[in-house]
């Protein structure tokens, strides 16, 4: 979710609410002779209003199980998502009058730090990392086919080098799929089969990958393997080079989506706990009230 001019009405909406609960609260808290607290009626509206918030923002993530679901555009909740979990926080403030109170209400402060902060900063990541797919992943594909076209890669490689060397390991039959109607090898084709096994096929195979791992000294390699090689082999040197770049890209991109699958691991949890313990937290309260 990006933010941009889509987002200044939620922002607007959200200050003017916060406004007014603010006043509603500041009007109030003089008629306490205790001083303001979660047990007042302003208190117990700003919390149940918070607390309608946190289920709002909760069920984004049925919401996005359950696509077909015609219950509004997905970046209309996910803008609410942000503005209203941001709203929450001072909400919660004027419900428990700013005090940190007893254990349980200690711990749901901390939860709801650690939901908002975590927040944030999936927000700063959605700002940055789909511009470094877009920018630096040309060959950008979603996660769910990024496994498949990683493995796929080392058999294409495989099939370029049969083309131009008849065979990768030498105990293999001599030039089964390659070579000339007599049998032979194709020219010049043997640094191309050995750069492959010494260089390229454990880096694809994602095993350490030596040299290849640097992207300058992995282009010094191809250029000293086409000096080598006859003018007929160099289209299957460029088809190896595209291959590693390729594998690249899609490493680099999963790096990234990893980041993010990271940080939802951390958040979604966390909103969650703190939403069970919030109806735990509303139940006590309202049976000690009543």
């Amino acid at each position: 979710m990006l933010v941009d001019r889509k987002h200044i009405p939620w922002a607007v909406a959200t200050i003017a609410f916060g406004a007014a609960a603010s006043a509603w609260y500041l009007s109030d808290a003089p008629r306490h002779l205790n001083g303001p607290s979660g047990s007042t009626a302003v208190g117990l509206t700003l919390g149940s209003v918070a607390l309608g918030i946190m289920l709002f923002c909760a069920a984004l993530s049925l919401k996005r199980k359950v696509p077909h679901w015609r219950l509004g555009k997905a970046s209309t909740w996910l803008r609410g998502h942000i503005w209203l979990g941001l709203l929450t926080c001072l909400l919660v403030g004027l419900h428990a009058a700013f005090r940190l109170g007893g254990p349980m209400t200690t711990l749901l402060w901390v939860l709801l730090a650690l939901v908002t902060l975590s927040g944030l900063i999936g927000l700063v990541l959605q700002q940055f990392i789909p511009r470094l797919l877009l920018h630096s992943v040309p060959g950008e594909t979603i996660a769910q086919q990024l496994r498949r076209r990683l493995n796929d890669l080392p058999m294409l490689a495989e099939r370029v080098v049969l083309q131009y060397a008849g065979a990768i390991d030498t105990a293999a039959p001599p030039w089964q799929d390659g070579g000339d109607a007599a049998g032979q090898p194709p020219a010049g084709g043997e640094p191309i089969r050995r750069f492959y096994l010494d260089h390229l096929r454990g880096y694809l195979a994602g095993e350490n990958g030596g040299d290849m791992r640097d992207p300058h000294r992995a282009e010094n390699l191809f250029s000293a393997l086409h000096t080598m090689t006859p003018a007929h082999a160099h289209a299957g040197i460029a088809g190896l080079n595209s291959i590693y770049h390729l594998h690249r890209d899609l490493q680099r991109q999963r790096r990234l989506m990893r980041v993010l699958f990271a940080w939802l691991l951390f958040h979604v949890p966390l909103s969650w706990a703190l939403l069970v313990l919030v109806a735990a937290h509303a139940v006590m309260a309202l049976r000690f009230w009543t």
